[in-house]
């Protein structure tokens, strides 16, 4: 089945169709959405921006760990379909295709909204990106349906994992976050599962961990409602993520040096930007 469905995509495949579909592969891409998450939670909605933070991660970091155990084929490597090439599409690791990481965090960050704002304004539009991302993968030729549909499965299972934990374990919020990054570190130390992927998923996480344990704990920076702050706080964000994230670089090209690059970049930013408003008054 899995096989019918992507032949069924490759064979509509035209100009316009590869391009609106390539779009909605870029929006889906976890990066993306965690700059998204980023914004909400520093300018817009902290409350909001957590709770997108922490479920996406914890859902990437399962999919990732799979991911890395499983090396399932991708249908254009195993010879199931061609893909549209692209930049979106040269560069992946070709037996990384079970769970799809597009499907796991557009799943879960729409998810997350969608539980808290539960309005139809909210949720249909939500349900419809998710769906486009996932369509995305197969028509690209980059995923199977099985690989979507697990994926949106661990995305949209933590969302309402969360939505429990923020509801009757809200002290203890942080520590179970913890928990889950801490898992993650392990599959570091397991051959099978060293990917790069899992090194720059593992740093992002436990480093965010850390991050929102502290700012919670010493800094509790506010939201605010003007646009001109919001304005500077976004820009205080890209240049502390971008200093060390850029020094780092120059680093040798090694997992655990890759590791360090993410982790002190995710651990700077999210401790630095709120300690800077804080202290600003911005």
């Amino acid at each position: 089945m899995d096989a019918i469905i992507l032949q069924a995509f490759e064979n509509i495949r035209c100009g316009f169709l590869d391009l609106f579909f390539s779009i909605f592969t870029l929006l889906g891409e976890e990066f993306v959405i965690a700059g998204i998450i980023a914004v909400i939670y520093v300018c817009f909605s902290k409350d909001l921006g957590e709770r997108a933070l922490v479920t996406v991660m914890s859902a990437s970091c399962i999919t990732t760990g799979v991911k890395s155990a499983v090396r399932r084929l991708r249908p254009y490597a195993a010879g199931t379909v061609s893909r549209v090439d692209n930049l979106l599409t040269a560069d992946l690791d070709p037996d990384m295709s079970f769970p799809s990481g597009h499907a796991t965090a557009s799943g879960g960050f729409f998810a997350a909204l969608s539980i808290k704002f539960r309005k139809a304004y909210v949720i249909a539009p939500s349900a419809v990106f998710v769906l486009l991302v996932a369509l995305s993968r197969l028509y690209l030729g980059v995923h199977y349906p099985s690989d979507v549909l697990a994926g949106l499965a661990v995305g949209i299972g933590m969302a309402f994992v969360w939505h429990i934990v923020y509801h009757g374990f809200y002290h203890i919020r942080h520590i179970i976050y913890l928990v889950f990054a801490a898992l993650s570190f392990i599959l570091l130390l397991i051959p099978a599962t060293q990917t790069e992927s899992m090194y720059e998923i593992s740093a992002i996480a436990l480093a965010s961990a850390i991050g929102l344990i502290v700012e919670d704990r010493f800094i509790r920076f506010g939201n605010t409602d003007k646009w001109w702050k919001r304005g500077i706080r976004l820009g205080l964000t890209i240049a502390v993520a971008a200093i060390p994230y850029l020094l780092l670089s120059l680093l040798p090209d090694l997992l655990w040096y890759k590791f360090l690059q993410y982790f002190v970049t995710i651990l700077v930013t999210i401790v630095g930007v709120p300690f800077l408003i804080k202290i600003f008054h911005i």
